[in-house]
């Protein structure tokens, strides 16, 4: 059956698990601190926001692996769950995820006890990416926010440069 976006079901149910990988392979990547399959999550052309940042938005491929390259060592685990995903058209979907996020700088060595715990979420865009061949699916845009935090205060980052940001 054929939806009102002209997608058939079997085409919108790919769509949607495809799209719905991503955000779990994200928290993988940046829990194991691996830069760049993190950013061959990402179009070369990606827009970023942190959550911790949302207003110094990262544009580029090369400045999502940078953040992730140049963060200090620390021991994190991304929870993501409520993840909702939209097919748009055959190239194009849309959706919501929510992330729990603690950490330890103490060690990289687990167990750590976790110092703050923070829950946000991010709204995601997502493109097929048709320059490989079958196509895949990756982040275009990535918008995160913190909307609760406990146990501690919310981390002070100095803002990116423009140089960081992919801007100059």
């Amino acid at each position: 059956m054929m939806d009102a976006k002209g997608l058939h079901d079997g085409q919108r149910l790919a769509i949607e698990l495809a799209c719905g990988k991503l955000p779990l392979l994200f928290a993988k990547f940046a829990d194991e601190g691996d830069s760049d399959a993190m950013g061959q999550l990402f179009t070369p052309d990606c827009v970023f926001s942190r959550p911790f940042q949302p207003d110094w938005t990262f544009h580029g491929r090369a400045a999502v692996e940078g953040i992730f390259r140049n963060r200090p060592p620390i021991l994190v685990r991304h929870v993501v769950t409520n993840v909702l995903v939209e097919a748009i058209s055959e190239t194009r979907a849309r959706g919501t995820n929510y992330l729990t996020m603690l950490s330890s700088h103490k060690s990289v060595q687990p167990p750590q006890e976790a110092g703050a715990l923070y829950v946000g979420g991010f709204e995601d865009e997502y493109v097929l990416d048709q320059s490989v061949p079958g196509g895949v699916w990756r982040f275009s845009k990535r918008a995160g926010m913190v909307a609760l935090h406990l146990g501690g205060t919310m981390p002070v980052i100095p803002p990116p440069s423009d140089e960081m940001r992919g801007l100059a």
